[in-house]
């Protein structure tokens, strides 16, 4: 059993979402694949078919931006309105600081808004979330929430088992606090045992970027990288996906004491089609009830996969309305966590292109 939590008073009232400029189709890339029938195959049972990846210098600070921007404007929302950031990546501008006080200087928060940065995946949002709920049940008046990745960045675009998998994006959530009563819980895992399933191995400190790590590693099917790129082991991480999440979503049903049928929608990790579906499967739930198109026109976005769901997939169904909704995200760390919240009259605006604001298109941060 992992860690269960309730919170009582914190809520998400707003999300906004911006994804990177360049589309890549996973036809342009037939070149790469043994045969059309094997590409063909992928895009049914996967899902693989556009990914949104950025261009140029354009970093996760700037897809959370842009994000943020529209969202505070959306919702009439001043700097000064904020007593936290909390910044959820795993491709931060730079190694130091983090991209939350990036963001406090670019957002021109007040000195009272404390900046938080925290390193996760694919199971970022959910952590993020836990965070500002716990900052908000000690009188925290609102929490701004950003996640962001650019793996693409980082994946050799000969690396057939990673690079078709990935987009780029980032997201912004608002979390406050509200005086009346208003329940979520949380159940929230984490395994280090699982450390290499998933990581980059070179470029920091334990194993510094050298001509050794940029050296090109070619696998027995063919796919091309270095120790300085993300590396995902696929079979591992589909082995932990189908015996760790179903028993995660049982978990949190049953610490909540809601029934399946009483949730509005599972949002879960775009980690694709495939396996979205098989856990929902495995668990019972109606298709009609966990978006997964998003995976197919996008990719899998990591921290920004669940947030930039609900923006493209149920903001007609949520925006203003009153919804019962399962988040659940998984992946590297290794690291899985769900909560349950109820969304009562959240402003949800649909995700639009990153276009970064300095005079010659490129990022002013």
């Amino acid at each position: 059993m992992g860690k269960r939590v309730t919170f009582r008073h914190a809520k998400v009232t707003a999300v906004s979402s911006a994804y990177g400029g360049r589309e890549i189709s996973i036809d342009d890339e037939a070149g790469y694949y043994e045969s059309r029938e094997q590409l063909e195959r992928l895009k049914r049972t996967i899902g693989f078919d556009r990914r949104w990846v950025v261009d140029g210098t354009v970093t996760s600070a700037d897809l959370c931006l842009q994000a943020a921007r529209e969202l505070m404007d959306r919702c009439a929302l001043e700097a000064a309105d904020f007593d936290a950031v909390v910044f959820v990546t795993q491709t931060p501008d730079y190694c130091m600081p983090g991209n939350a006080h990036v963001l406090h200087r670019a957002l021109s928060l007040p000195r009272s808004c404390i900046a938080f940065d925290l390193v996760y995946g694919c199971s970022g949002y959910v952590k993020g979330l836990f965070l500002a709920f716990m900052l908000a049940e000690q009188g925290f008046r609102r929490i701004l929430v950003l996640t962001g990745d650019t793996l693409s960045r980082i994946i050799d675009v000969r690396n057939r088992a990673d690079a078709p998998v990935f987009g780029d994006a980032g997201c912004a959530t608002v979390v406050e606090r509200c005086d009346g009563e208003s329940p979520s819980w949380f159940c929230l895992y984490s395994d280090g045992s699982g450390l290499e399933t998933m990581w980059q191995q070179a470029g920091a400190y334990r194993c510094p970027s050298s001509e050794e790590t940029r050296r090109e590693i070619v696998d027995e099917k063919g796919n091309v990288r270095c120790r300085d790129d993300f590396y995902m082991n696929g079979f591992e991480v589909f082995n932990f996906t189908l015996t760790e999440q179903p028993p995660l979503l049982r978990d949190i049903l049953e610490y909540s004491g809601c029934p399946a049928d009483g949730v509005d929608f599972f949002v879960f990790h775009q980690a694709n089609r495939y396996i979205i579906e098989t856990i929902v499967k495995k668990a019972g739930i109606p298709l009609a009830k966990a978006p997964r198109r998003t995976f197919s026109e996008f990719g899998n976005q990591s921290s920004a996969s669940i947030p930039f769901t609900i923006c493209n997939e149920l903001s007609e169904a949520l925006e203003g309305k009153r919804a019962r909704v399962v988040l659940q995200g998984f992946g590297i760390g290794l690291s899985w966590g769900a909560c349950l919240l109820d969304f009562d009259g959240v402003t949800i605006l649909e995700p639009r292109v990153c276009r970064p604001e300095g005079s010659d298109g490129q990022s002013d941060l």
